[in-house]
């Protein structure tokens, strides 16, 4: 009787407290260290084969083959600026890569990286220019200019 009782107070206890405010999971565990101070270098939270992975498995059907070049086109710029942002919002420092023509590049990106002073360009797509095969993302330093044009700050 005891146990029942116990439980049945404990169960409205629970069910009562926090009434009118959703309870959420936190997206992270919460870290046993203190933040780094204002300026100090920090980690990224996701590697770049992570931000592609996500890219990746979040927007398929922006893969597809059997389109047109100006299809291909429109979905690598958006598979481009959804790395972008995942990518910020995970901690890596990127932005658009502005080609020594003035355009922007469709499928890659530039990366700053190790002590800020790094400059990479990175292609995001392997043959990304034959629409008769699906898109496939990949994160590859290349060599080439960088031409670090800033991207919009994404709200993380």
């Amino acid at each position: 009787m005891f146990r029942s009782s116990a439980f049945a107070v404990l169960a409205a206890i629970l069910l009562t407290a926090g009434c009118g405010e959703p309870r959420v999971a936190p997206l992270e565990p919460a870290s046993s260290t203190a933040p780094a101070p204002p300026g100090a270098s920090t980690p990224p939270r996701l590697t770049p084969e992570e931000v592609v992975a996500r890219v990746t498995a979040r927007y398929p059907e922006r893969l597809a083959a059997g389109i047109t070049h100006d299809e291909r086109v429109a979905n690598m710029e958006f598979l481009r600026d959804r790395v972008i942002e995942v990518g910020i919002c995970g901690g890596l420092n990127l932005a658009w890569n502005r080609k020594t023509s003035g355009l922007r590049s469709i499928d890659a990106i530039d990366w700053r990286h190790g002590d800020e002073d790094t400059n990479d360009v990175v292609d995001l797509a392997l043959d990304y220019d034959n629409i008769d095969r699906p898109l496939r993302l990949h994160w590859q330093v290349t060599h080439g200019p960088a031409g670090w044009d800033p991207y919009p700050a994404p709200s993380c």
